[in-house]
């Protein structure tokens, strides 16, 4: 009887072990899926240019060398239209493009009030082709879907912003 009694205990204690361990493996996973210092724009009480500064070029150096997909996964933002011009010195290439947050009329009208207006500036490690970039002609700066496959595949060299001298633009 006393052997029963302890195979019975060994068992018990063994797999009330074997449940602590399983359940602090799913802890660990849980904590790992989801990003501890996540925060969303709502945080920042529609500060774009504070969320943009503190989510994605605070920590830039997560993305260098790492597709564009990694850095739009984690910006919560719509893209509304993208800049690009072929280097000077080699035409046939693109060294950065511009991401805009903001269509142009609201960019314009946040120069005016002296609010700096988010653009992100992505540069390509290596330079993309320009000739790939000729995408659809009809919406040219428009963020478009297969602006956007495209643009996910490349590689980011560096991320930064437009730097804007408000004292330009403010209306006198």
């Amino acid at each position: 009887m006393k052997k029963i009694f302890f195979i019975v205990l060994i068992v018990l204690v063994s797999c009330k072990s074997k449940q602590e361990a399983l359940t602090k493996q799913d802890v660990t996973i849980a904590s790992k899926s989801k990003n501890p210092n996540h925060k969303e724009l709502k945080e920042f009480q529609g500060d774009t240019l504070k969320y943009v500064q503190t989510k994605i070029l605070d920590r830039k150096e997560y993305y260098i060398g790492k597709k564009f997909e990694v850095l739009l996964d984690d910006l919560d933002i719509p893209i509304k239209n993208i800049m690009f011009t072929p280097d000077f010195s080699n035409t046939k290439k693109v060294s950065y493009t511009y991401f805009e947050i903001y269509d142009g009329f609201e960019t314009s009208r946040k120069l005016e009030k002296g609010e700096i207006p988010v653009n992100i500036i992505i540069t390509w490690q290596p330079p993309l082709d320009a000739n790939k970039l000729i995408i659809d002609r009809t919406k040219s700066g428009q963020w478009t879907p297969e602006k956007e496959a495209y643009f996910k595949q490349q590689i980011v060299g560096d991320v930064v912003r437009t730097n804007y001298n408000l004292e330009n633009y403010k209306k006198k």
